[in-house]
């Protein structure tokens, strides 16, 4: 009865221990396979390129054929792929590997979400900037009350011009 009660208990400590070991790989990717800050760079600049391959503009005239849009795609891809220094079998096993992994795969994604929206958040702040720097009066609610002083880098608003 002892011995039984000792296999039970060993047994209790070993599926303890292995769950304790899993639990600390719950972040981790296997070796080989792409990390998520990587997958996310890469996947993000394929979905720019594929974007960039839809793109309609009045330099092209038109859209392009399905078939050149297609090798155009591939060669941004390898390029990307060459940029990130990462072969085309290594993304492939990676993306397998995060396609089987679902839960994984929705980590990526969102992490990409939240890069484009930073991104985006970057390039408003810029083009903010240039319309400032173009008329820097125009962001008060009335502009021609306002008075911008070329001699300092404040704004005095609200005050009535001296005709």
């Amino acid at each position: 009865m002892n011995g039984i009660r000792n296999d039970i208990r060993k047994i209790a400590v070993v599926c303890l221990l292995l769950c304790v070991a899993a639990c600390g790989m719950a972040d981790r990717v296997p070796e080989g396979v792409l990390p998520k800050e990587a997958m996310r760079d890469i996947l993000v600049d394929m979905n720019l390129a594929d974007a960039h391959s839809y793109d309609v503009s009045p330099m092209r005239g038109g859209p392009l054929p399905d078939s050149v849009r297609q090798v155009q795609v591939k060669e941004y891809y390898r390029q990307i792929l060459d940029l990130h220094g990462v072969s085309v079998k290594k993304f492939m096993d990676s993306y397998h590997y995060y396609e089987s992994h679902p839960d994984r795969l929705k980590e990526v994604y969102e992490m990409m979400l939240e890069s484009i929206a930073q991104y985006r958040r970057i390039q408003e702040a810029e083009e903010r900037k240039e319309q400032y720097a173009a008329d820097p009066g125009r962001f008060f609610p009335y502009p021609e009350n306002t008075v911008i002083s070329k001699k300092q880098d404040t704004i005095l608003p609200f005050l009535k011009r001296r005709r």
